[in-house]
């Protein structure tokens, strides 16, 4: 009698579904770790050669339009200076702001998100560059 055993490939194979399911469970993308909540939005933050874009969708993973929001960004630049990006509507979704300083490793910001009625609050962002 053969007896079958499962490999480490097999079985990495047979879960990577499920584990893709349960760490997108109640999802409708795929999250990069860029995400944060604030208020009753999620928010992703990408930063991209010179441009930083904020994603924003409501908490049935939505797109919201962005057209009447804003946000404002202290964000720590090298040598631990503080900078403040100011974030302006940029289509759909979306808002943007120029990133127009040097800054060392991880892109650290602190966003604040307003709506049509103020603030919205606040998040903290720890992000990879893609440069």
């Amino acid at each position: 009698m053969r007896r079958r055993t499962i490999t480490g490939v097999t079985a990495a194979a047979l879960l990577a579904p499920a584990l893709a399911w349960a760490q997108g469970a109640g999802h409708g993308h795929a999250h990069s770790g860029n995400e944060v909540k604030i208020g009753r939005h999620e928010v992703e933050l990408v930063v991209r050669g010179g441009q930083a874009t904020l994603s924003i969708v409501d908490e049935k993973e939505q797109p919201v339009d962005a057209a009447a929001f804003s946000a404002t960004a202290v964000v720590l630049a090298r040598g631990n200076e503080r900078r403040t990006l100011e974030f302006r509507p940029a289509g759909g979704n979306r808002l943007a702001a120029p990133v127009d300083f040097p800054f060392d490793g991880k892109f650290r910001a602190t966003v604040t998100l307003r709506g049509p009625g103020g603030d919205l609050g606040t998040g903290r962002f720890n992000v990879d560059a893609v440069r």
